[in-house]
């Protein structure tokens, strides 16, 4: 967990960086802004800590990475200031990242029981009919929830009351949330559907018997402070979970993403990310663009690249992304964004670690067995993630399922 200290020192102690005053006034504050600084030493943990005038956090990353974030408020002098210090890796904002979806056209409604296109697409219907599900792989979806009641979830929920099994880094902004952790949104809950749905009730997922973990990170509007996801990521390695899949990002760099995706494959975790929905060449968002993360573009139903889905050499590899249906608080929805994409390969890992592979082999295999479907490396990567394919069954079926409708 993140701990947490108060510092009252006045002075920043350097390693040749200079003197900087503590002592701030509530004016001062006001025009503070909130950071996180990667220190490589227990100096430079203490001097990032002696100069925040508010309470700080530390993120201890040391296992994999060698470095401790410490969140604090402070001001730009204060942090350029920091970043000159020998022991200071990087000081960065402590952002806001956003969802990368959006609602589609409202699409067919459909009384009955849904193979969602993107599922049948990457051809997990023909992994089930093998017998493979998932079962007995952990995913954790770093998100803003997942709904503990939605029939088609509940089953693979991990034990909404177990230990450590789920953990929220935002309030519940009504308040009255059964679980902190809970999905207020919506976005959460559908990513989830995607990953592991059952199928016992509406719709079904690509590893319908894979075990979810809600880190919620987000709140209701969808906003997900920098902080709360590396603490999150840090969260689901430390409890060798197999998965993690991020559908948010942000236009900026971020070191400390890339230090938490870091720590995590260090772990044995594959973090799997949206690449943006910017919808242009040269726009993966973050922490997609990292080579620590497996960044996933949309496709549509046609195989075509979605028109929001953004593009470039960070992409690995493409899934479906436009008009996916699946499970949402109220019930169903059809959503579009590469933040549908991403669980779709987060599902497509899962069957893989459960037939065996640790998290390295199962990107490996995922990307050697991608189907080209004739786009450029840019806009698909390796190819159109193939379930079947990568787990050594027929995959020629290529099928959409009962395509865009949604169930009522």
């Amino acid at each position: 967990m993140v701990q947490r200290s108060w510092s009252r020192r006045d002075l920043l102690k350097s390693a040749g960086a200079g003197v900087v005053a503590a002592g701030a006034s509530g004016g001062v504050l006001a025009w503070m802004d909130e950071y996180i600084v990667g220190a490589k030493s227990g100096a430079g943990v203490e001097a990032a800590a002696s100069v925040s005038d508010t309470e700080h956090a530390r993120i201890d990353l040391r296992e994999h990475t060698g470095l401790t974030l410490v969140c604090g408020q402070y001001s730009a002098d204060r942090g350029e200031a920091l970043h000159a210090r020998d022991d200071v890796a990087f000081v960065q904002r402590d952002r806001r990242l956003t969802y990368v979806s959006t609602p589609t056209t409202e699409p067919a409604s459909v009384d009955a029981e849904v193979l969602p296109w993107g599922v049948d697409r990457v051809d997990a219907d023909v992994a089930h009919g093998e017998g493979a599900t998932g079962e007995g792989v952990d995913v954790a979806v770093v998100d803003g929830g997942i709904d503990p009641t939605h029939p088609d979830l509940e089953g693979n929920l991990a034990d909404p009351d177990g230990d450590g099994a789920h953990e929220s880094w935002v309030d519940c902004s009504e308040g009255d949330c059964e679980y902190a952790w809970a999905d207020e949104g919506g976005h959460g809950t559908h990513v989830a559907g995607t990953i592991a749905a059952d199928g016992s009730e509406r719709v079904v997922g690509v590893a319908p018997s894979a075990t979810l973990h809600a880190l919620k990170v987000c709140g209701g509007g969808g906003q997900c402070r920098t902080s709360a996801i590396v603490e999150a990521i840090r969260y689901a390695a430390d409890r060798g979970w197999d998965v993690v899949n991020l559908s948010l990002g942000s236009p900026r760099e971020s070191p400390a993403l890339q230090q938490a995706g870091k720590y995590a494959r260090e772990a044995g975790v594959l973090p799997v990310a949206a690449a943006g929905n910017r919808g242009e060449p040269d726009s993966v968002g973050y922490p997609a663009a990292y080579p620590e993360y497996l960044a996933v573009s949309a496709t549509t139903v046609d195989d075509d690249v979605a028109e929001f889905s953004s593009t470039g050499a960070g992409v690995d590899v493409a899934a479906p992304g436009a008009e996916v249906c699946s499970s949402f608080v109220d019930g169903y929805r059809s959503l579009d964004g590469t933040s549908m994409a991403s669980p779709h390969v987060a599902g497509a890992a899962a069957q893989v670690v459960a037939n065996g592979d640790d998290a390295a082999a199962a990107e490996r295999r995922l990307l050697d067995s991608a189907e080209d479907v004739g786009k450029r490396d840019a806009e698909q990567g390796a190819g159109l993630v193939d379930v079947a394919a990568a787990l050594g069954y027929d995959s020629s079926d290529d099928g959409t399922g009962d395509g865009a409708g949604c169930p009522n």
